[in-house]
């Protein structure tokens, strides 16, 4: 007696893409948490404006306007699925990139520059390692 599997080419990618993007926007949180706790403060803004989206970048402005004000940031993110198959963290202000590349500034509130690289550098394989997992996990399900 023979048993036989037939995989669905299509079916497999689409499982295995959809595990994978919820499995790296969890670890996208995860890193973001960390990011916002080594986030320069002086108001505030820069911390609040820190975002994941899935698909797209959200809109920078609308995000920055939301995160100074302290109001509800739902406009400012792209559908629930975005064109690309890519998670992002951002922070959204205009000074938000000069922050995180001047080693120099003195942050005495609190925070630091390289605020998400280092972050993401320290998390980074444990992230691809959990989405691996959650891809092989789902894909089985699937069988």
């Amino acid at each position: 007696m023979s048993k036989r599997s037939k995989w669905r080419t299509k079916e497999a990618v689409k499982i295995a893409e959809e595990a994978g993007l919820k499995a790296l926007r969890t670890g996208a949180e995860a890193i973001l948490t960390e990011a916002i706790d080594e986030t320069p403060i002086d108001t505030g803004t820069l911390r609040r404006s820190g975002t994941v989206t899935v698909g797209a970048l959200p809109d920078g402005a609308q995000v920055y306007e939301a995160a100074e004000s302290g109001s509800d940031m739902k406009d400012a993110f792209p559908g629930p699925e975005g064109k690309e198959k890519a998670v992002y963290i951002s922070f959204n202000t205009p000074y938000a990139r000069r922050q995180h590349e001047e080693l120099d500034y003195e942050h005495p509130r609190g925070g630091k520059a390289k605020y998400l690289e280092d972050p993401f550098n320290r998390n980074k394989k444990k992230v691809l390692q959990y989405a691996e997992k959650q891809v092989k996990k789902a894909l089985e399900k699937a069988k």
